[in-house]
C-alpha cells in the first residue's frame, strides 16, 4: 500500500516529501537564527565572555552539523518534594539549586533522564525571569566538547507535562573562554552514557 501511494505521487509529479523538506527547512533557519546570536553576544563587550583581543580575533564558534534528531519531545516528571542542595561550582564554592523535575525522552532509540533544576537565590529582583537550568555531561565532554560539560536553559518553566529538549542549542558556560567566571558543575544526574553531537563544540 506504501509503494502505491508512492507510485501515485510521483506519477502526478507530486513529492512525497515536500512537507518534511519545508520543516526542516524551517527547523535549520531557526537553528542558524540561535548559532547567529550566540556569536553576536560574543563580539557585544557588555555580553562577551571574551577579552576585548580576543574578540577582535572571534571568528564565530564552531558547531555540530544541524540534526533535527537531536530536538526531541520530553515527559516532565514534577518532583515538588525535592530539597535544595549546593551544586559544587568551578571556583570550588556552591550555589544553591533545587530539582524542579526529571525529564524522560527517547533518543536515537534509547530511552534517558535529565533533570532539570532552578537556582534557589538569597535575594530575587522583581520582574526578574525565572531561568530553568538543564546542564550536561555526555560522551563528547572532554572530547570535541568543553570538558565541564555543556548547558540548556528555559526561559520561564514551560507549561504541561511535554517539554522540548533542543540540543542543537547546547551552549558552552562562561568557564569556557575565562577563567574568571563561577559556573555550576553539572551533576552525575545529568552524565549521559551517549556522544550527543550536537550544539556548540569545544572553543
Amino acid at each position: 500500500m506504501r509503494s502505491l501511494l508512492l507510485y501515485v505521487l510521483l506519477l502526478f509529479g507530486l513529492s512525497p516529501f515536500v512537507g518534511l523538506n519545508a520543516q526542516s527547512a524551517s527547523y535549520i533557519k531557526e537553528i542558524q537564527a540561535f548559532q547567529k546570536e550566540l556569536n553576536e553576544e560574543f563580539l557585544n563587550p557588555d555580553k562577551s565572555p571574551l577579552t576585548a583581543d580576543e574578540r577582535k580575533v572571534f571568528k564565530g564558534h564552531d558547531f555540530f552539523a544541524i540534526d533535527e534528531a537531536y530536538r526531541v519531545e520530553a515527559i516532565f516528571e514534577p518532583t515538588p518534594d525535592s530539597k535544595p542542595f549546593p551544586l559544587n561550582t568551578s571556583k570550588g564554592t556552591t550555589q544553591l539549586y533545587k530539582r524542579i523535575g526529571i525529564l524522560h525522552f527517547d533518543l536515537k532509540g534509547k530511552s534517558y533522564t535529565l533533570e532539570a533544576y532552578l537556582r534557589i537565590q538569597r535575594f530575587t529582583i522583581p520582574g526578574q525571569k525565572t531561568y530553568v537550568f538543564l546542564p550536561l555531561v555526555d560522551a563528547t565532554t572532554g572530547e570535541s566538547t568543553y570538558g565541564a560539560g555543556r548547558y540548556l536553559h528555559y526561559e520561564g518553566i514551560p507549561e504541561g507535562t511535554k517539554w522540548i529538549i533542543d540540543f542543537n542549542k547546547l551552549y558552552n558556560p562562561s568557564c569556557a573562554y575565562s577563567d574568571k567566571y563561577e559556573c555550576p558543575m553539572v551533576p552525575e544526574q545529568n552524565h549521559l552514557p551517549i556522544a550527543v553531537e550536537a550544539g556548540v563544540k569545544g572553543y
